[in-house]
């Protein structure tokens, strides 16, 4: 499964909206048979960018969207702790999703690099 971060998210709609094929593109197109998710998280995040929750729910009905669950906050809990510089209080909870799904972490965020076992894909 891949995880699609806010920063994923706001470049491929950008790629949409310019009708273009770009990096977040090119993510998605290598891999067309990979489940693909959004954590809650990074909904929440992305939705500052709209103002008509009639526009950002099309955008996202394509990728399963993740709630938060006890498993995810139990992983988000053992990164924070594990790590010497914790991550910011959204990347850890979106990273902590990731790892709880074993999922794949597509974003530009560098602190993402910082997480052990986490499989990070930039584009």
């Amino acid at each position: 499964m891949l995880l699609l971060d806010t920063s994923f998210l706001i470049e491929f709609e950008s790629e949409l909206a310019e009708n273009r094929f770009g990096g977040a593109s090119a993510v998605l197109a290598a891999r067309p048979q990979v489940p693909v998710a959004v954590s809650i998280v990074s909904l929440g995040e992305f939705a500052e960018g709209f103002l008509d929750p009639v526009a950002l729910d099309a955008f996202l009905r394509p990728f399963r969207i993740l709630q938060l669950s006890r498993m995810i906050a139990w992983r988000t809990a053992l990164l924070q702790t594990s790590l010497s510089r914790c991550l910011g209080e959204n990347d850890a909870w979106i990273a902590g999703t990731a790892l709880a799904y074993g999922a794949s972490l597509v974003a530009r965020e560098r602190a993402f690099s910082r997480v052990p076992r986490l499989d990070y894909v930039t584009f």
